[in-house]
């Protein structure tokens, strides 16, 4: 089971706690923004990468 781990400042003590059912799907829900965020990071496809890209599906159609 998913975890968090708790501490204690004055004392040091670490506490292992399980995630309640709330907690675990806010922590989907972040991912699934972060994942997304990341996606749209990624560098658009220079000119030549697009002209390759287009030259290749113009040959996969004239094969066709």
């Amino acid at each position: 089971m998913t975890h968090r781990i708790v501490v204690n400042v004055q004392t040091g003590e670490t506490t292992q706690v399980p995630l309640t059912n709330e907690e675990l799907a806010e922590a989907q829900a972040l991912k699934a923004q972060w994942d997304a965020e990341q996606a749209a990071k990624q560098p658009e496809p220079n000119l030549l990468e697009m002209i390759a890209q287009l030259q290749a599906e113009l040959a996969a159609l004239k094969a066709a």
